[in-house]
Parts: C-alpha cells; structure tokens; sequence
C-alpha cells in the first residue's frame, strides 16, 4: 500500500553523474598539468564506469519497490558483471565468430545476450524478486557490471595501440553510447524473465522456451546484432544508426516501466 503508483521522479542518477565527472576531470587534471602517470589507470576506470553506473542508479530509482538492497545491487553489478563477461567467452570459446558480416554480428548478439541472461536469471532467482520493476533493475545491474568492465577493456587496449587521444576518444565515445547498450538490453531480459514467470507460475529453467520470454529477449538480440551490424555504418560521422537504436530499445524500456507500474496494486511483496 505504501509503494507509489505512478511515475518516480528520478534526480540522483543526474547528481552521481555530474560527480563521477567531476572525478574524471580531477585525475584528468593530475595526468595532464602534472603528468602523473599513476592516475591514469584511476581516470580509465571512473571514465569507463560513470555512464554505466549513473545509467544504474536511474534503473534503482525506477524500482518503485524499493524491494533490492543497496548491496545487491552492488554485488550483481560486480560480481555479476564479471560472471556475464566469463559466460560470454566461454561461449565464444564454443562458437567462434570469425568476422562482423550481418551473421557474425547477430551471433554476437545472440551469444553475448544469452550470456548475460543466465546470469540474470541467477541473480532473479537468488533475491527471489518477480515483479517487473525489480527484474529489470537486476538485468540493467549485470548489463552495467559488463558495459563498465568491457570499456575499461577497450579504454587500456586503445592506450596501448594508439596512445592518449585514441584512450579518451573511446573512453567518451563508448560513453556516449553505453545508455543504448548492454544496460538496457540486460533491463529488457530481466523483465522478460519475470513475465515468463509470472506466466508458468514458478521461476526455473522454462522460462527460457515461453513465448512470452522469447518474444521480447529478440528485441535485445537483434538490436545488439544490428550495433555490430555492418548497418552500423550509415551515418557513422554522427553516429547516426547507434543513436536511432538507442531512441528504439529506450522506447521499449519506458513501455516495460509502465508494465511495471502496473503491476503494483496486484503485487503484495
């Protein structure tokens, strides 16, 4: 009775931002005007994590529930995170994609969203949250966990290959794009999740062959295939395509929101 109904009104996710670039800014400053080299793996991380982690913080502020500890949260973005990242490989390892033509990036997208969503599942399972606010929280905190962890990747191999310029162009590029990655379409698994669930009556490994589940786990699919896609290209000067696709799975995360909301006058937990 005491959860809202309707829309939250999210502002710390703008506040976390502003600070950890504040952060950034600060160790940019250390390895610029002092030369400090000891502060660059520092600006690679906070530059890697900012978007990623703020992006979080609007997804907890979503979660009318209130119902996911400030240390789960936590935990599945690291821990998560990581574990999203090992299932991806290990996939990988068992299905090799030799180049990004239209079908080696749709099995990229296929194999790195399903690596995402056992571990999703894992961490649905384990809190026992089945309401679509909460699941989506879960699947944007594994999401965020692999989209920090991967840019801090990219951010140390373009130091390494191309020196400072080509680190902070990515670093700010990936940046830019991360809201229309692996963040929301981890949400988009979460919340399929819980409605295939919701639908078989018990959360186990069924979930994965319900229609319900399967007809919105494509839209992460192909949208991550089409990133990767050689589509990618039109309009790269402006990023056009990966803008247009971060405008669409946006659009399908504020119609899971609304689901959600909806959910709460039947929900009692």
């Amino acid at each position: 009775d005491n959860v809202s109904k309707t829309w939250p009104h999210p502002w710390l996710y703008g506040r976390v931002f502003l600070a950890l670039l504040a952060a950034f800014g600060l160790l940019y400053i250390c390895c610029i005007t002092f030369g400090n080299i000891n502060a660059v793996p520092g600006l690679m991380v906070v530059g890697s994590f900012t978007v990623p982690i703020s992006a979080l913080v609007l997804f907890i502020e979503m979660n009318a529930f209130r119902n996911v500890s400030f240390y789960d949260v936590a935990l599945i973005f690291l821990v998560g995170g990581c574990a999203s990242l090992v299932a991806t490989l290990l996939l990988f390892s068992i299905v090799g994609v030799e180049q990004l033509d239209f079908i080696g990036a749709m099995t990229v997208g296929l194999i790195e969203e399903v690596g995402k969503a056992i571990i999703v599942y894992y961490f649905i399972k384990r809190t026992k949250k089945l309401n679509i606010l909460s699941c989506m929280l879960i699947g944007a905190a594994v999401g965020a966990g692999f989209a920090a962890f991967e840019s801090s990747g990219y951010a140390l191999t373009s130091l390494a290959e191309g020196g400072w310029g080509l680190m902070l162009m990515t670093i700010f590029l990936r940046g830019f794009l991360t809201p229309g990655g692996h963040i929301a379409w981890a949400a988009i698994t979460g919340a399929a999740i819980a409605i295939a669930a919701k639908e078989r009556g018990a959360l186990n490994g069924s979930v994965f062959t319900s229609g319900k589940f399967l007809r919105l786990f494509i839209i992460p699919v192909v949208l991550h295939g089409l990133w990767d896609s050689p589509l990618s290209n039109i309009g790269s000067q402006i990023l056009l395509f990966p803008i247009l696709l971060t405008l669409l799975v946006w659009v399908v995360v504020f119609i899971l929101f609304n689901m959600g909301l909806a959910e709460i006058p039947n929900e009692n937990d």
